[in-house]
């Protein structure tokens, strides 16, 4: 059977510091994470200024830190979009990333209390940084000109507003054909996610 998480040099690497760290100070610190994986807020689970007292307390160098932090997200991460079921995280966990005893369980207990919130928050959260937040449009028609006579070319302009760290905005031109295919393939991208339900 394959594995939920796939371990990666920088992962081993968190995941052996993790093994030198005070099970007490482990523990606040895997559900800490927790708690920020099961919020809506895009934040570090720590500010520069607790990471820190993070670096004093835990005895790491910022790199070291930098591993465990991400080691630990990446563990919860992982086992939420497979929906990792408690038997299984733990094996996995002692087998594939070789931890400690007290550590697994540590990450176990985390995963009981935490992962059902993990796995509903992550599932709201899309996977697209950039999102459209508002469409503008209006309908522009050509009439005839002096040269040609009984012409007239409806254009349709579409400002699609963008979120993301730079707010941005889209200005697309469409014809009569070209904005009926638009139409068209919603339709079926509609059709196809109304079979889902």
């Amino acid at each position: 059977m394959e594995s939920w998480v796939t371990i990666t040099p920088c992962l081993q690497q968190g995941l052996k510091i993790a093994n030198r760290i005070d099970n007490g100070k482990f523990r606040l610190l895997v559900n800490r994470i927790c708690q920020n994986l099961q919020s809506t807020s895009n934040v570090k689970p720590f500010n520069e200024e607790e990471e820190e007292k993070l670096l004093v307390s835990l005895e790491l160098n910022k790199e070291e830190l930098t591993f465990l932090l991400d080691a630990v997200t990446l563990i919860y991460k992982q086992a939420a979009f497979n929906i990792v079921k408690s038997a299984e995280f733990e094996s996995t966990l002692k087998d594939t990333c070789k931890l400690d005893e007290d550590k697994t369980l540590i990450f176990v207990n985390s995963w009981l209390s935490y992962g059902k919130g993990i796995i509903e928050c992550l599932r709201k959260r899309s996977i697209f940084p950039t999102q459209v937040k508002d469409i503008n449009w209006c309908l522009n028609i050509q009439s005839s000109s002096s040269t040609i006579s009984k012409d007239a070319s409806p254009m349709t302009l579409f400002q699609l507003d963008f979120t993301g760290e730079k707010d941005s905005k889209l200005t697309i031109e469409f014809d009569k054909k070209s904005l009926t295919d638009l139409y068209m393939n919603l339709e079926k991208i509609q059709n196809q996610l109304d079979a889902l339900k």
